[in-house]
């Protein structure tokens, strides 16, 4: 083999994959935007690192970026549930067995919720012991805030999982919300560094709410402080996860009567 021949191997196969990549039009343009978003979310948490208006929350800056940071693992391990634990790849086979949706479902994610308790842990416990954070944590008011947030966000994941078993070429919805969380939610700033038209997008996200009525639980306020937010997080979740599961159903029964159910 000569050397124009090699280089002439390497050019195809590098032509191969551009052209491979280049038919996946939208995971290019999330690509683009989740790299725009993310610069965004860092240039403001950057630009005010100070955050005067973290301390008239009533917390230290530390602690409230510990808090973000650390519960931002529950959302993260249910908006990616329903992909990893029923995914294309095995639906044929828990179709075919005894063994209801629900219940896979609950088995097979038991463990990432476990872990992920543990990391939260790990969080608060590094926060305390090495920087002081002072935690006085409502444990009632942290269950009820928690279990709306992972329940929400269950249903963005079913609605994911259901565009991924229509499309094959990804899973938009996964993306999207990740990129709302980090700009919009309030995981690492608050909303009123922001200019206000990205301030009125924060208000229609259910991430905001999650982290607003997340961070008075863990500092000993008590339930009535976040009663509003609380109330709007619970409508967003008691909207979110019915939808979540029609579509994940739907999407599902399209792809068994299209045949094109394990098409990957």
């Amino acid at each position: 083999m000569t050397l124009a021949q090699e280089l002439d191997k390497i050019y195809y196969f590098m032509k191969r994959d551009i052209i491979s990549f280049s038919t996946y039009k939208t995971n290019i343009l999330l690509s683009i935007v989740s790299a725009l978003f993310g610069a965004l979310s860092y240039a403001f948490w950057g630009a005010n690192a100070s955050m005067p208006s973290v301390q008239n929350l009533g917390m230290p800056v530390v602690t409230y970026l510990l808090i973000g940071l650390a519960f931002n693992t529950y959302l993260s391990q249910s908006l990616t549930l329903v992909q990893r634990t029923i995914n294309p790849w095995s639906l044929e086979e828990v179709l075919v067995s005894p063994t209801g949706l629900v219940t896979f479902i609950v088995g097979s994610s038991l463990w990432g919720f476990i872990w992920s308790t543990l990391v939260i842990v790990i969080y608060l416990s590094v926060g305390v012991f090495a920087f002081g954070v002072i935690l006085s944590i409502n444990i009632v008011g942290t269950i009820i805030v928690v279990g709306l947030g992972i329940g929400t966000f269950i249903g963005f994941s079913m609605i994911g999982a259901g565009v991924l078993i229509l499309t094959k070429q990804g899973d938009p919805v996964t993306t999207i919300i990740t990129l709302a969380t980090n700009l919009f939610g309030n995981v690492l700033f608050p909303i009123s560094v922001m200019p206000l038209p990205l301030q009125i997008i924060s208000f229609f996200v259910p991430q905001y709410y999650f982290f607003t009525c997340i961070r008075p639980m863990l500092i000993g306020q008590g339930i009535g402080a976040i009663l509003p937010d609380l109330a709007i997080l619970g409508v967003m979740c008691a909207i979110i996860l019915p939808v979540g599961y029609l579509v994940y159903a739907w999407c599902l029964k399209t792809a068994r009567k299209n045949g094109t159910l394990s098409w990957f």
